[in-house]
Protein backbone atom coordinates (compact mmCIF):
# COMPACT_ATOMS: atom_id res chain seq x y z
CA UNK A 1 0.00 0.00 0.00
CA UNK A 2 1.25 3.57 -1.27
CA UNK A 3 0.71 6.67 0.93
CA UNK A 4 0.52 10.04 -1.39
CA UNK A 5 3.38 11.31 0.26
CA UNK A 6 5.51 8.08 -1.06
CA UNK A 7 5.16 9.38 -4.40
CA UNK A 8 6.36 13.28 -3.62
CA UNK A 9 8.91 11.55 -1.87
CA UNK A 10 10.16 9.96 -5.22
CA UNK A 11 9.66 12.49 -7.24
CA UNK A 12 12.11 14.83 -5.01
CA UNK A 13 14.63 11.98 -4.40
CA UNK A 14 15.25 11.67 -8.42
CA UNK A 15 15.75 15.00 -9.08
CA UNK A 16 17.65 15.88 -6.15
CA UNK A 17 20.08 12.63 -7.19
CA UNK A 18 19.95 13.77 -11.07
CA UNK A 19 20.96 17.52 -10.26
CA UNK A 20 23.33 16.93 -7.77
CA UNK A 21 25.82 16.07 -10.37
CA UNK A 22 25.26 19.04 -12.95
CA UNK A 23 27.44 21.73 -11.23
CA UNK A 24 30.32 19.64 -11.89
CA UNK A 25 29.25 19.10 -15.73
CA UNK A 26 28.78 22.66 -15.97
CA UNK A 27 32.05 24.05 -14.70
CA UNK A 28 33.62 21.52 -16.83
CA UNK A 29 31.77 22.78 -19.74
CA UNK A 30 33.22 26.38 -18.92
CA UNK A 31 36.75 25.36 -18.85
CA UNK A 32 36.20 23.60 -22.36
CA UNK A 33 34.93 26.59 -24.13
CA UNK A 34 37.36 29.02 -21.78
CA UNK A 35 40.39 26.84 -23.17
CA UNK A 36 39.08 27.55 -26.67
CA UNK A 37 38.32 31.01 -26.41
CA UNK A 38 41.56 31.28 -25.27
CA UNK A 39 43.00 30.70 -29.02
CA UNK A 40 40.73 33.67 -30.26
CA UNK A 41 42.73 35.93 -32.56
CA UNK A 42 43.01 39.46 -30.59
CA UNK A 43 43.73 43.37 -31.56
CA UNK A 44 45.77 45.05 -29.24
CA UNK A 45 43.03 46.47 -27.66
CA UNK A 46 41.81 43.26 -26.15
CA UNK A 47 38.40 43.07 -28.75
CA UNK A 48 38.14 39.86 -31.04
CA UNK A 49 39.02 40.07 -34.65
CA UNK A 50 36.40 38.90 -37.46
CA UNK A 51 38.59 35.99 -38.94
CA UNK A 52 38.08 32.33 -40.41
CA UNK A 53 40.37 31.15 -37.72
CA UNK A 54 37.91 32.66 -35.14
CA UNK A 55 34.93 31.89 -36.92
CA UNK A 56 36.00 28.28 -37.26
CA UNK A 57 37.02 27.91 -33.39
CA UNK A 58 33.43 28.79 -32.73
CA UNK A 59 31.80 26.30 -34.91
CA UNK A 60 34.27 23.47 -32.97
CA UNK A 61 33.05 25.01 -30.01
CA UNK A 62 28.99 23.99 -29.74
CA UNK A 63 29.66 19.98 -30.12
CA UNK A 64 33.04 19.77 -27.86
CA UNK A 65 30.85 21.36 -25.14
CA UNK A 66 27.80 18.69 -25.65
CA UNK A 67 30.41 15.85 -25.25
CA UNK A 68 31.68 17.16 -22.15
CA UNK A 69 28.57 17.18 -20.80
CA UNK A 70 26.95 14.29 -22.11
CA UNK A 71 29.11 11.27 -21.02
CA UNK A 72 28.86 7.86 -20.62
CA UNK A 73 28.62 8.57 -17.07
CA UNK A 74 26.25 11.19 -17.71
CA UNK A 75 23.75 8.65 -19.80
CA UNK A 76 23.93 6.10 -17.33
CA UNK A 77 22.64 8.82 -14.92
CA UNK A 78 19.61 9.54 -17.39
CA UNK A 79 18.77 6.08 -17.44
CA UNK A 80 18.73 5.95 -13.50
CA UNK A 81 16.38 8.98 -13.52
CA UNK A 82 14.57 7.80 -16.45
CA UNK A 83 13.25 4.56 -14.04
CA UNK A 84 11.92 7.08 -11.83
CA UNK A 85 8.80 7.37 -13.92
CA UNK A 86 8.18 3.42 -13.43
CA UNK A 87 8.56 3.40 -9.99
CA UNK A 88 5.97 6.47 -9.69
CA UNK A 89 4.02 4.65 -11.63
CA UNK A 90 4.22 1.70 -9.45
CA UNK A 91 3.16 4.30 -6.34
CA UNK A 92 0.38 6.02 -7.95
CA UNK A 93 -0.93 2.58 -8.95
CA UNK A 94 -1.00 1.17 -5.02
CA UNK A 95 -1.97 4.62 -3.96
CA UNK A 96 -5.12 4.37 -6.58
CA UNK A 97 -5.62 0.79 -5.33
CA UNK A 98 -6.11 1.54 -2.12
CA UNK A 99 -8.60 4.39 -2.59
CA UNK A 100 -10.33 2.34 -5.16
CA UNK A 101 -10.35 -1.18 -4.75
CA UNK A 102 -11.85 -1.74 -8.68
CA UNK A 103 -9.45 0.56 -9.67
CA UNK A 104 -7.32 -1.33 -13.14
CA UNK A 105 -4.90 1.03 -14.95
CA UNK A 106 -5.90 1.54 -18.74
CA UNK A 107 -4.15 1.02 -21.50
CA UNK A 108 -3.86 4.98 -22.10
CA UNK A 109 -1.26 5.03 -18.84
CA UNK A 110 1.47 2.81 -20.16
CA UNK A 111 1.25 5.27 -23.31
CA UNK A 112 1.57 7.69 -21.38
CA UNK A 113 4.49 6.50 -19.23
CA UNK A 114 6.10 5.94 -22.60
CA UNK A 115 5.83 9.02 -23.97
CA UNK A 116 7.19 10.76 -21.08
CA UNK A 117 10.33 8.75 -20.56
CA UNK A 118 10.98 9.26 -24.48
CA UNK A 119 10.30 13.08 -24.31
CA UNK A 120 12.57 13.40 -20.89
CA UNK A 121 15.65 11.38 -22.04
CA UNK A 122 15.51 13.19 -25.48
CA UNK A 123 15.57 16.58 -23.46
CA UNK A 124 18.40 15.83 -21.27
CA UNK A 125 20.79 14.71 -23.48
CA UNK A 126 22.72 15.92 -27.30
CA UNK A 127 19.45 17.01 -28.69
CA UNK A 128 18.20 19.26 -25.50
CA UNK A 129 20.85 20.25 -24.09
CA UNK A 130 22.24 21.76 -27.88
CA UNK A 131 19.22 23.50 -28.77
CA UNK A 132 18.74 24.72 -25.38
CA UNK A 133 21.85 25.47 -23.58
CA UNK A 134 24.76 24.99 -26.80
CA UNK A 135 22.74 27.16 -28.90
CA UNK A 136 22.35 29.68 -26.49
CA UNK A 137 26.26 29.83 -25.65
CA UNK A 138 26.83 29.53 -29.31
CA UNK A 139 24.93 33.12 -30.31
CA UNK A 140 27.10 34.63 -27.00
CA UNK A 141 30.37 33.71 -28.96
CA UNK A 142 29.21 34.44 -32.48
CA UNK A 143 27.59 38.10 -31.29
CA UNK A 144 31.17 38.52 -29.86
CA UNK A 145 33.71 37.28 -32.83
CA UNK A 146 31.19 38.81 -35.61
CA UNK A 147 30.97 42.49 -33.61
CA UNK A 148 34.60 42.64 -32.73
CA UNK A 149 33.35 42.54 -29.12
CA UNK A 150 35.46 42.64 -26.06
CA UNK A 151 37.53 39.62 -24.97
CA UNK A 152 37.39 40.53 -21.57
CA UNK A 153 33.49 40.89 -21.56
CA UNK A 154 33.28 37.65 -23.34
CA UNK A 155 34.64 35.90 -20.69
CA UNK A 156 32.86 37.62 -17.91
CA UNK A 157 29.24 36.76 -19.66
CA UNK A 158 30.15 32.72 -19.84
CA UNK A 159 31.33 33.02 -16.42
CA UNK A 160 28.10 34.37 -15.39
CA UNK A 161 25.91 32.19 -17.37
CA UNK A 162 27.48 29.46 -16.84
CA UNK A 163 29.23 29.47 -12.88
CA UNK A 164 26.68 32.34 -11.46
CA UNK A 165 25.90 30.61 -8.10
CA UNK A 166 22.64 32.55 -6.99
CA UNK A 167 20.66 32.54 -10.60
CA UNK A 168 21.99 29.29 -11.66
CA UNK A 169 23.94 28.88 -14.67
CA UNK A 170 22.61 28.03 -17.68
CA UNK A 171 22.82 23.63 -18.02
CA UNK A 172 21.59 23.95 -14.21
CA UNK A 173 18.74 25.94 -14.66
CA UNK A 174 17.80 24.30 -17.65
CA UNK A 175 18.51 20.21 -16.19
CA UNK A 176 16.81 21.35 -13.06
CA UNK A 177 13.73 22.78 -15.14
CA UNK A 178 13.58 19.65 -16.88
CA UNK A 179 13.41 16.84 -14.25
CA UNK A 180 11.56 19.08 -12.03
CA UNK A 181 8.56 19.06 -14.79
CA UNK A 182 8.79 15.64 -16.57
CA UNK A 183 8.63 13.77 -13.25
CA UNK A 184 5.57 16.46 -12.02
CA UNK A 185 3.68 16.75 -14.81
CA UNK A 186 3.78 13.36 -15.48
CA UNK A 187 2.44 12.23 -11.74
CA UNK A 188 -0.16 14.94 -12.76
CA UNK A 189 -1.31 13.75 -15.99
CA UNK A 190 -1.40 10.19 -14.66
CA UNK A 191 -3.78 11.59 -11.44
CA UNK A 192 -5.91 13.61 -13.88
CA UNK A 193 -6.47 10.33 -16.46
CA UNK A 194 -7.44 8.75 -13.35
CA UNK A 195 -9.49 11.18 -11.34
CA UNK A 196 -11.71 12.13 -14.80
CA UNK A 197 -12.01 7.92 -15.50
CA UNK A 198 -13.70 7.41 -11.74
CA UNK A 199 -15.34 10.95 -11.31
CA UNK A 200 -13.64 12.69 -8.78
CA UNK A 201 -14.93 16.15 -8.32
CA UNK A 202 -12.42 17.13 -5.35
CA UNK A 203 -9.12 18.02 -4.87
CA UNK A 204 -5.89 18.74 -2.80
CA UNK A 205 -3.02 21.08 -3.88
CA UNK A 206 -0.02 19.09 -2.13
CA UNK A 207 3.38 19.25 -0.99
CA UNK A 208 5.28 21.54 0.95
CA UNK A 209 6.47 25.07 0.42
CA UNK A 210 10.05 25.99 -0.15
CA UNK A 211 12.09 29.53 0.03
CA UNK A 212 11.26 29.85 -3.91
CA UNK A 213 7.50 28.77 -3.96
CA UNK A 214 5.01 30.98 -5.54
CA UNK A 215 2.96 33.45 -3.82
CA UNK A 216 -0.05 31.34 -5.32
CA UNK A 217 0.91 27.91 -4.23
CA UNK A 218 1.34 29.52 -1.20
CA UNK A 219 -2.09 30.51 -0.65
CA UNK A 220 -3.29 27.10 -2.16
CA UNK A 221 -1.28 25.19 0.40
CA UNK A 222 -2.77 27.17 3.00
CA UNK A 223 -6.43 26.10 2.11
CA UNK A 224 -5.99 23.00 -0.08
CA UNK A 225 -8.99 21.40 -0.89
CA UNK A 226 -10.90 23.18 -3.89
CA UNK A 227 -13.47 21.39 -5.76
CA UNK A 228 -13.37 21.30 -9.56
CA UNK A 229 -16.19 24.27 -10.11
CA UNK A 230 -13.86 26.66 -8.38
CA UNK A 231 -10.96 26.38 -11.10
CA UNK A 232 -11.80 29.13 -12.81
CA UNK A 233 -11.40 31.76 -9.20
CA UNK A 234 -8.64 30.22 -8.69
CA UNK A 235 -6.79 31.26 -12.05
CA UNK A 236 -8.32 34.42 -11.52
CA UNK A 237 -6.63 34.27 -7.97
CA UNK A 238 -10.14 35.51 -6.24
CA UNK A 239 -9.98 35.05 -2.62
CA UNK A 240 -6.25 33.74 -2.64
CA UNK A 241 -3.38 35.59 0.08
CA UNK A 242 -0.71 34.32 0.96
CA UNK A 243 1.90 35.62 3.79
CA UNK A 244 4.35 38.59 2.68
CA UNK A 245 6.83 39.95 5.77
CA UNK A 246 3.90 38.84 7.97
CA UNK A 247 1.34 40.30 6.01
CA UNK A 248 -1.70 39.05 4.38
CA UNK A 249 -1.32 39.95 0.49
CA UNK A 250 -3.22 39.21 -2.70
CA UNK A 251 -1.95 36.68 -4.82
CA UNK A 252 -0.67 39.26 -7.84
CA UNK A 253 -1.85 38.19 -11.47
CA UNK A 254 0.80 38.93 -14.67
CA UNK A 255 -0.23 41.88 -16.49
CA UNK A 256 0.38 39.78 -19.78
CA UNK A 257 -1.40 36.32 -19.30
CA UNK A 258 -4.26 37.28 -16.76
CA UNK A 259 -2.91 34.30 -14.28
CA UNK A 260 -0.99 34.16 -11.13
CA UNK A 261 2.82 35.26 -11.71
CA UNK A 262 4.42 32.20 -12.46
CA UNK A 263 1.80 30.19 -14.09
CA UNK A 264 2.68 28.83 -17.57
CA UNK A 265 0.89 31.19 -20.75
CA UNK A 266 -2.41 29.73 -21.96
CA UNK A 267 -3.33 27.69 -18.38
CA UNK A 268 -6.78 27.35 -18.62
CA UNK A 269 -9.10 25.41 -16.50
CA UNK A 270 -8.03 21.92 -18.01
CA UNK A 271 -4.54 22.19 -18.34
CA UNK A 272 -4.43 23.67 -14.64
CA UNK A 273 -4.49 19.97 -13.19
CA UNK A 274 -1.22 19.37 -15.02
CA UNK A 275 0.87 22.86 -15.10
CA UNK A 276 -0.35 23.33 -11.59
CA UNK A 277 1.75 26.68 -10.31
CA UNK A 278 3.89 26.82 -13.64
CA UNK A 279 7.64 25.86 -14.84
CA UNK A 280 9.42 23.78 -11.81
CA UNK A 281 6.43 23.96 -9.99
CA UNK A 282 6.80 20.76 -7.00
CA UNK A 283 3.34 20.75 -6.12
CA UNK A 284 0.66 17.95 -7.04
CA UNK A 285 -2.95 18.36 -7.49
CA UNK A 286 -4.27 15.15 -5.76
CA UNK A 287 -7.62 13.63 -6.27
CA UNK A 288 -9.48 13.06 -3.35
CA UNK A 289 -12.68 12.39 -1.67
CA UNK A 290 -15.28 14.00 -0.54
CA UNK A 291 -14.63 12.43 2.94
CA UNK A 292 -11.33 13.65 3.03
CA UNK A 293 -12.70 17.46 2.77
CA UNK A 294 -13.59 19.04 5.72
CA UNK A 295 -17.28 19.73 6.15
CA UNK A 296 -17.12 23.55 6.70
CA UNK A 297 -15.17 23.44 3.10
CA UNK A 298 -17.40 21.10 1.44
CA UNK A 299 -20.52 23.60 3.43
CA UNK A 300 -19.41 26.36 1.48
CA UNK A 301 -18.88 25.44 -2.19
CA UNK A 302 -22.18 23.64 -1.83
CA UNK A 303 -24.16 26.98 -1.89
CA UNK A 304 -21.77 28.95 -4.54
CA UNK A 305 -23.52 29.22 -7.92
CA UNK A 306 -21.02 27.16 -9.68
CA UNK A 307 -21.33 24.59 -8.21
CA UNK A 308 -25.06 24.55 -8.33
CA UNK A 309 -25.01 24.27 -11.64
CA UNK A 310 -22.66 21.85 -11.92
CA UNK A 311 -24.94 19.27 -10.93
CA UNK A 312 -27.84 20.31 -12.61
CA UNK A 313 -25.79 19.24 -15.45
CA UNK A 314 -24.17 16.19 -14.52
Amino acid sequence: MSDYSDILKKIQNAIKRFNKNIPKAQRAMFDSINEETARLDLYKDGRVRVTAKNLSILASIRSKMIRIVVTDEYKAEVKVFAKAFNEITVLQNQYWKSQEEKFTPRKVLTALRKQAISTTVNQLTESGIGVNVGDRITAILKASITTGGSYKDLTATLRDGLLNTEQKGYLDRYAKQITVDSLNQYSAQYNNIVASDLGYEWFKYDNTDIDTTRPFCDAMTDQPYFHITQVPKLLRAENLYYLKDGAKTKVPLNSKTGLPGGMIPGTDASTFFVNRGGYNCGHQIRPVNIRQVPKDVVAEVELTAAYKSYIKVI
